[in-house]
């Protein structure tokens, strides 16, 4: 039987610089940065479990920052936003479609310009954990890596997210309720599920799973200020064809990204479960109107609105990143000079694969100071208030 031959992955030097100083700063965030505070998460303080949270929430908003900065100055990428005008620094649950498979990078861009790169945390395959140093990183980040198996995920979502607000440092969740991207066999699976329940077949978006955002709202009510309903899309390198890592890497970069927002006020979004359920859908059937028309027309959704953190503090961000990855990549070079560095590289890389096999740094963290954790049931303390904000 003759196998259909796969097309071979273009490769440009473009793009070749791109992905290395992401994992550049990746491994330098994880080995070099992080690994040294990792002892902080089995010290039974309160103390210092702050500080790990503050110092691995420092490293984490500059390595999404770099990124911007290589999406936006070396890719050369145009960021176009529109909608709602927004305030900077406000606590929101994040909601967008999940067009291509790097959808979250852009997600950085726009957490960004809206003064929450900080506080973001994102919902995520389990699969990436493992990934070396991106994985490593992303698991001392404490984002929400879900397995796709409903009955533990919407438990563990609950245990990160409760964690997450109890620490009493802001938080921004991204969350994608799609839970994959719009490739063609999943758009096939999406409408087998809309024939099967009755429902209208998509084009441009998937039938959204409505019950982790439900959960997510119920979880966030309290914190969180509002709801930002986000619509990306894009102006393909090649019309027609998504952008995805394997385009990145052939420097075939998306021309423009356009992130349409609109702001909904947490308190006045319904409380019961099956309302919740239904305001997403409605939320997608939304999109995917709106996406048809951006495609098929003007390609644009609507006139441009400023951002809330200005285009000056904005190349402030810049500047600071790289001076503060341009220190760390001099440091960790003359490091590497010696023996003793890389007896810590392959020392620490170590402990992160062994962290991750006992189901990584985020995991451990909520045993040792969650709240059924180690340290609260021996100090027997109870669930920490999360702090209310007003809306």
């Amino acid at each position: 039987r003759i196998q259909p031959r796969r097309e071979m992955v273009k490769v440009s030097a473009h793009g070749v610089v791109f992905i290395l100083v992401l994992l550049w700063s990746a491994l330098i965030g994880s080995i070099a940065l992080i690994s040294p505070s990792l002892i902080l998460l089995f010290l039974p303080f309160e103390a210092t479990r702050r500080v790990y949270r503050m110092w691995t929430g420092f490293v984490a908003q500059q390595w999404f920052t770099i990124a911007t900065f290589l999406l936006e100055r070396w890719c050369k990428v145009r960021i176009v936003l529109s909608g709602d005008e927004l305030p900077k620094g406000e606590e929101a649950l994040v909601v967008c479609n999940h067009r291509t498979r790097i959808d979250w990078m852009f997600m950085w861009c726009l957490c960004l310009r809206l003064g929450i790169l900080d506080t973001m945390k994102i919902v995520l395959k389990d699969s990436l954990k493992s990934w070396p140093a991106f994985g490593w990183a992303m698991q001392s980040f404490m984002f929400v890596f879900l397995a796709r198996d409903k009955s533990k995920d919407l438990q563990h979502m609950e245990d990160v997210l409760s964690y997450h607000t109890s620490n009493h440092h802001p938080l921004s969740l991204v969350l994608f309720p799609e839970g994959t991207d719009l490739s063609p066999t999943n758009m096939e699976r999406s409408n087998a599920y809309a024939a099967q329940n009755k429902l209208p077949k998509y084009k441009y978006v998937l039938h959204p799973k409505v019950v982790g955002w439900s959960r997510s709202v119920a979880l966030l009510r309290d914190t969180c200020t509002a709801v930002y309903e986000v619509t990306i899309a894009y102006h393909d390198f090649e019309e027609g064809k998504r952008t995805s890592e394997a385009s990145l890497l052939a420097a075939r970069y998306p021309k423009e990204v356009h992130l349409h927002v609109q702001r909904h006020k947490m308190a006045l979004l319904p409380e019961a479960p099956a309302e919740l359920e239904q305001w997403c859908r409605r939320s997608f059937q939304l999109r995917e109107k709106r996406l048809q028309q951006f495609y098929t027309g003007p390609r644009k959704f609507g006139p441009e609105v400023p951002a809330p953190l200005s285009q000056e503090e904005l190349e402030r961000a810049w500047r600071n990143c790289l001076l503060f990855w341009l220190a760390g990549s001099v440091v960790s070079g003359l490091a590497l000079l010696l023996l003793v560095g890389w007896a810590w590289t392959l020392t620490a890389a170590l402990v992160w694969v062994i962290l991750t096999r006992l189901g990584g740094a985020d995991a451990i963290e909520l045993r040792m100071h969650g709240e059924q954790g180690l340290y609260r049931t021996l100090l027997n303390k109870g669930p920490a208030e999360p702090q209310k904000k007003l809306n």
